[in-house]
């Protein structure tokens, strides 16, 4: 069984912490085992030490730079440590200034795929200072852009602070937060406080749970005649961000050109497509990133088995498949 994920998202100050110290007391009463990673920007680890005093769990650390950026090498390791410890889940506490979206990628890197699945991201708003942000920020574009991303990419917002903000206010709020993210929840909070356990829903422990000692296999999907390996389906994700990793033969009997018209069919919901991919009369294997609308192309000496993964928002899983094999035809 893959781990689920959870990632707490939000600008500084908004309540991230005070939201994990919750989960982590929610994981202990359901008698969980949590692993956490915690991602800060400064040298000094203040948000560790808090956790350390008022949780018992495993918990990884990065510290001085963010995981979107200069610490994006060292994530991949703090989540394959995690993950080697086998938890029952994972939090991931990002720093103000991340994209939830740039973790949801990391997992689908080789060795993180059969391990590890994005089960939601929470995104706390602080709603004592949320409407500012746009004036206070006007001179740095990027992260308002990063802003907004993190109340986009949301599966649950919480509207934290509102304690402290008149109830006028509130509503103003939550409407402009609705431009940004139609679907997903608002819970208003004070402290980080709401309902948890759709969060948990089915989420086991391994110690407790009466575990079958005939574990599924990844089913095959033969196309050509050639075995790959699919997206495993003993996990289900909970998150607009949707991860499916899709089959490409050894043999592949397409293109690039073939394989690019099918990503820009889906631009407006991809963030991200990676594969490492190998052609029909060619013995290089491709790694190919798609971001942007644009699609990058470089040799790799991955030596595993060919697969390509899509991540996007609210993703039709059946229609993207049949359009995948369908470039192979």
């Amino acid at each position: 069984m893959r781990i689920p994920a959870l990632i707490i998202s939000g600008f500084l100050g908004s309540g991230k912490t005070t939201l994990l110290l919750r989960l982590l007391e929610e994981a202990a009463g359901r008698g969980l085992r949590p692993g956490v990673l915690m991602n800060e920007l400064g040298k000094l680890d203040v948000d560790g030490q808090i956790l350390e005093e008022h949780a018992n769990a495993s918990v990884q650390k990065l510290l001085d730079g963010c995981v979107c950026c200069s610490k994006k090498g060292e994530l991949l390791d703090a989540l394959k440590t995690l993950s080697a410890q086998k938890p029952d889940l994972i939090v991931i506490e990002l720093t103000g200034v991340a994209n939830p979206e740039e973790i949801a990628e990391t997992i689908t890197e080789p060795g993180l795929l059969d391990e590890l699945y994005l089960r939601q991201v929470v995104t706390v708003l602080d709603g004592e200072h949320i409407l500012d942000y746009n004036s206070i920020f006007a001179a740095d574009k990027q992260l308002v852009r990063t802003l907004r991303r993190q109340i986009e990419v949301a599966d649950r917002l919480l509207l934290n602070k509102t304690d402290l903000i008149p109830s006028a206010k509130q509503l103003k709020i939550e409407k402009t937060i609705r431009k940004y993210n139609d679907r997903a929840p608002i819970y208003p909070t004070t402290q980080s406080r709401f309902d948890m356990s759709p969060l948990f829903a089915d989420i086991e422990s391994a110690t407790s749970a009466i575990v079958s000692t005939q574990v599924p296999k990844t089913p095959k999907v033969a196309i050509r005649g050639v075995a790959t390996v699919v997206k495993q389906q003993e996990t289900k994700s909970f998150s607009r961000i949707q991860t499916i990793s899709l089959p490409w033969p050894r043999e592949g009997g397409t293109s690039r050109s073939r394989v690019e018209k099918c990503l820009r069919a889906w631009e407006d919901r991809l963030l991200r497509a990676k594969g490492y991919l190998r052609f029909e009369g060619d013995d290089s294997v491709y790694l190919m990133q798609f971001a942007g609308g644009r699609t990058v192309w470089e040799r790799s000496r991955y030596d595993g088995e060919p697969y390509v993964v899509f991540i996007g928002l609210d993703l039709d899983a059946e229609r993207l498949t049949e359009q995948w094999h369908r470039i192979f035809d």
